[in-house]
């Protein structure tokens, strides 16, 4: 009974607040999720980063370790999703990019940080800077064929990697004021990725439930399997073992059905995959967790 207890403590508080954007958005009150997202991506989370980086302690090894393992899962995940893909004679641009990127934002941050601590959010955080960097680039390129590496010079998400690293292998210090203003930009960042998650989900539709639920599986499943295989393969710690299989786990990414929706690749059909696998999760994580807790 106690691992139970555990588990609704690490899981509950993510789906209660994401449970309030969704009931906000059917309540019809305003959500600017624009402004939300603008904020999130180009302000907290690159603040967020740098707070988390250079403060939990982490050694740059454990951060590159984390950072390999996030391209081996991510690139696994891509190999054999793109087998599943053209395997049932699907659109690869389409279906694609669900398989390969999770949500570890606005679920595998704060799942990570109420399962494994500061440490766990640090290591969480390696993993979702890979996934986050390369689906703005290589899974915007799927989508759209093609990729603008000045688009990634842009990223503040760059920035902020390169600042924290520098902080991280010369010693060097932010002033206290800047350490304390990021510190609270940092903060606002899973609780508004809940809220905009939430909201999201209320807003998406499933346009055919057989093949929507069979990708939302294999996202599911398969990046379970995929975690477990590279952690087992890198022979990770406890903490990290368990950051990478349950980063690995998360529901497919909101960002692949914006990527859908703005390149015109059947929308609708990515986001029966977000919805399916986000509420399939709420069976599969905690059975996850059982397993790396």
């Amino acid at each position: 009974m106690q691992i139970f207890s555990i588990l609704l403590d690490v899981v509950g508080p993510v789906f209660v607040i994401a449970l309030v954007g969704y009931l906000w958005a059917r309540s019809g009150k305003g959500f600017d999720s624009s402004f939300v997202a603008l904020i999130v991506n180009a302000v907290s989370t690159p603040c967020l980063v740098v707070d988390t980086l250079t403060t939990a302690g982490l050694a740059p090894a454990a951060v590159g370790q984390i950072a390999l393992a996030a391209a081996l899962c991510l690139t696994l995940a891509g190999l054999s999703g793109w087998a599943l893909v053209r395997g049932l004679g699907q659109s690869v641009p389409t279906y694609l990019p669900p398989l390969i990127w999770s949500n570890g934002g606005n679920m595998g941050l704060p799942l990570c940080l109420f399962a494994f601590g500061e440490r766990g959010l640090g290591l969480a955080i390696g993993y979702f800077v890979v996934s986050s960097v390369t689906n703005f680039t290589v899974g915007q390129a799927i989508a759209a064929g093609g990729i603008s590496y000045r688009d990634v010079l842009r990223m503040p998400m760059t920035w902020a990697i390169l600042v924290a690293l520098t902080i991280m292998t010369t010693g060097l210090q932010l002033p206290v004021v800047a350490q304390r203003s990021v510190h609270l930009l940092g903060s606002i960042t899973v609780p508004l990725m809940l809220l905009s998650l939430g909201h999201a989900l209320a807003s998406l539709s499933i346009s055919s439930f057989g093949r929507s639920a069979t990708f939302a599986a294999a996202r599911l499943f398969g990046g379970y399997g995929i975690g477990w295989l590279v952690a087992w393969g890198m022979d990770l710690d406890a903490a990290a073992r368990g950051v990478v299989i349950i980063q690995s786990s998360m529901p497919t990414a909101v960002l692949t059905y914006l990527f859908a929706s703005r390149y015109n690749n059947e929308p609708q059909e990515v986001a029966g995959i977000v919805v399916i696998s986000t509420v399939m999760s709420v069976v599969t994580l905690p059975l996850f967790f059982l397993t790396v807790m």
